[in-house]
């Protein structure tokens, strides 16, 4: 799941950033777990590279 996630964040379907409306949140079980990758692989909360 913490893929299926990431690939949706990365494919601008959902964010980790809270303060972004227009885009549904990553479910709080797994969001603390997808922006460690995120952060891992060189992207911000929305998905965009860093």
């Amino acid at each position: 799941m913490l893929e299926l996630y990431f690939n949706l964040v990365i494919n601008k379907k959902r964010t980790c950033d809270d303060t972004n409306k227009d885009i549904t949140l990553v479910p709080v079980t797994y969001r603390a777990e997808v922006i460690n990758l995120l952060a891992k692989r060189g992207y911000d909360l929305d998905g965009n590279k860093i």
